[in-house]
């Protein structure tokens, strides 16, 4: 096992094991990173890459109550409109600003601390550690855990040869290996909202994955798993601080993690009729900012959200439609 995996690997499969074992037996858990004793709340930004682009299809925002057990975590569709040009970046979606900043030199490290940087201005949001991953190594980690039993809604059949995306799945509840978990989330064609319902679709998946993972949990499940985190995830999160984080996300009870998409709307350009972006919404999507990222009694003001109108065209500019809905007031759900 050392040799297939590494002493590295082996040893943060062990830390890792040790951390769900005292967890669930209600033991005294790993002590807090060093430098964080006081420290009870952190903020995470989570990245999943796509196949064929450097795109990050997948962008959530999570925080973690290491105090309370809470886990929030609110999904950042692909489509989000991003007034880049008015912020040094030639791109207008979310899903592109990181592979815009890899672009300039630094490597994955670095695009992804100044992605950080960039949401965490614009979202007033203090992002303390952040993972990026792509859709390989989601689908192994599933593997490692068995594979996980999901109620597929509807049948869903859809071919790209050019991104290597074959999904045939039928309806109905069944062991979705690690490939057929990346067709779940990869898959968007038969949703009436589109990218929404899967953005919806997905987090519903993470729910119920998070609770068998816990259940699953085994040595060789955990080697497994920290040897694909070791090898292919870039991040700057520290082997003890896994163990730590990872003790807490598994003591915590279901009714204590929300998943929810970051308030806005996909809009349609009144002019061509075409739904391009996911637009947010300003007065709602701070809402949810204050209630599932910000730490109680740190709660941002409206004046200093999006203080740069990052999310935001010009109402003058090319995209007044979008303009018109972020600074809306919308109906509270």
């Amino acid at each position: 096992m050392i040799k297939k995996y590494g002493k590295k690997a082996l040893f943060f499969a062990l830390a890792l094991l040790a951390a769900f074992w005292l967890a669930a037996r209600g033991k005294a858990l790993p002590l807090a990173p060093v430098g964080a004793a006081e420290k009870r709340f952190y903020t995470f930004l989570v990245c999943g890459l796509d196949k064929t682009s450097e795109n990050t299809d997948v962008m959530m925002l999570a925080s973690l109550d290491t105090e309370s057990g809470g886990v929030n975590i609110l999904q950042i569709p692909r489509d989000t409109f991003v007034n880049g040009a008015g912020h040094g970046l030639r791109v207008t979606r979310v899903n592109a600003v990181y592979a815009a900043y890899l672009g300039l030199q630094g490597g994955k490290k670095a695009a992804m601390e100044k992605l950080c940087s960039f949401l965490g201005r614009a979202l007033c949001v203090e992002i303390d550690r952040y993972v990026l991953m792509d859709t390989a190594s989601f689908a192994k980690i599933v593997d490692a855990v068995g594979g996980v039993e999901y109620d597929v809604p509807f049948d869903m059949d859809y071919e790209d040869p050019a991104q290597g995306l074959y999904i045939h799945l039928k309806a109905g509840t069944q062991m979705l290996s690690g490939k057929k978990a990346e067709a779940f989330i990869r898959y968007r064609a038969g949703y009436a909202t589109g990218d929404i319902g899967r953005v919806e679709a997905r987090g519903g998946f993470m729910r119920e994955a998070l609770r068998q993972v816990r259940e699953k949990l085994s040595c060789t499940c955990a080697v497994t798993i920290a040897a694909e985190l070791l090898s292919a995830v870039t991040t700057n999160i520290s082997a003890h601080e896994a163990a730590y984080f990872a003790a807490r996300l598994y003591g915590a009870e279901n009714e204590s993690v929300h998943i929810k998409t970051l308030a806005g709307s996909a809009v349609q350009n009144p002019k061509t009729g075409a739904w391009i972006y996911y637009a947010l919404n300003k007065r709602a999507a701070l809402n949810d900012i204050n209630a599932y990222i910000k730490p109680h009694g740190a709660e941002a003001l409206y004046e200093e959200f999006d203080e740069s109108a990052v999310f935001t065209d010009d109402p003058k500019g090319e995209n007044p439609y979008i303009s018109k809905y972020y600074y809306s007031e919308i109906k509270k759900e």
